[in-house]
């Protein structure tokens, strides 16, 4: 077997990649400047490829994938001309899969990285006498931001996770920093996003702020409008969409250890939207999240809190159903 070459055109969806020992490792942030994205917290989660895939078109029956061994099991999606064909889990210490018995016609290869651990990659093999391609994406580019519910680990596989869902229905590119605890609306993560070129963005806020209890009625506000405004340094017209948390069981009512609920929070955010385009800004859009998953599912949140695998298709198809009016 001969490899294909891994390097941004073939690895979508990260923001960089950092490289050692003949591994490449996809980071959801600038890799390089990791020491100032939260050290041992945030940059930890930015290393699980949430959202990420080798993308390549061959003519090849046979692929194999090699990577670094991991602790526990781990799974990969292979998605073949946009459909799912297979679902590997691989155990702990195993270092290679190969699928076999793909059609020796041209078809577009998709290997969805794991959206639970963090992985490094060492090389994608293709059959000796077959051919392979770069298939660079003429998908708009959407980037998503937000918790461990745009991370989606309990989603049934990494290609169906909501923000991976909403991007087939809209036939967009993905790049998801969904960061699983993580999603306190730091300067670090404005600047990325300011820094990466899309043509669209979307915004959850709130519930890791509810969770943290990292922002008062003084300054949740504030932090978010910064935010925003951070990123439009560079990207001032982007169609930008700011969510407010889904249902979150007893967290509505309840005040946190700074006296919010998600109740004030979702007024809040509302707000937010309201203040942007009253001064100009008409690319800024609210989505409540309770139209995207409200109490009336709340079967689907086992712990109160993250969706089930169902609970993430429901938002995925929510989600596409209310960006498509923005994301023209």
């Amino acid at each position: 077997m001969k490899p294909i070459v891994l390097n941004s055109e073939t690895i979508l969806g990260a923001i960089s990649l950092g490289k050692s020992g003949g591994l490449i490792s996809p980071w959801r942030i600038f890799h390089e400047d990791k020491d100032f994205y939260t050290p041992n917290q945030l940059n930890r989660t930015a290393e699980i490829p949430a959202g990420v895939r080798i993308t390549f078109e061959t003519n090849s029956p046979t692929i194999k994938v090699e990577f670094a061994a991991s602790e526990v099991e781990v799974e990969f999606d292979v998605v073949i001309d946009r459909e799912l064909v297979k679902t590997i889990i691989v155990r702990s210490k195993d270092t290679s899969f190969t699928v076999d018995g793909l059609l020796a016609s041209n078809k577009v290869v998709e290997i969805y990285l794991s959206q639970r651990q963090k992985m490094a990659v060492r090389n994608v093999y293709i059959a000796e006498e077959a051919n392979w391609n770069a298939y660079p994406s003429l998908r708009r580019k959407w980037l998503a931001y937000g918790s461990s519910i745009t991370q989606c680990q309990a989603a049934e596989s990494p290609s169906q996770t909501w923000p991976v869902i909403t991007a087939a229905e809209l036939d967009l590119d993905l790049t998801c920093l969904g960061f699983s605890g993580q999603c306190q609306y730091e300067p670090m993560i404005a600047r990325t996003i300011r820094d990466t070129p899309v043509d669209f963005i979307s915004l959850c806020a709130g519930i890791n702020i509810y969770g943290a209890n990292s922002y008062n009625e003084r300054t949740f506000q504030a932090i978010i409008i910064g935010f925003i405004k951070i990123i439009r340094e560079k990207q001032s017209k982007v169609p930008i969409v700011l969510s407010s948390p889904i249902y979150g069981a007893f967290r509505e009512g309840t005040p946190n250890l700074v006296g919010f609920t998600l109740i004030k929070m979702r007024q809040q955010i509302q707000e937010i939207v309201e203040i942007f385009r009253r001064n100009g800004d008409d690319h800024l859009f609210y989505v409540n999240g309770l139209d995207i998953l409200g109490e009336d599912y709340a079967g689907l949140l086992p712990d109160e809190l993250h969706p089930n695998a169902e609970g993430y298709k429901l938002m995925g198809h929510n989600f596409a159903n209310e960006f498509k009016e923005y994301f023209k």
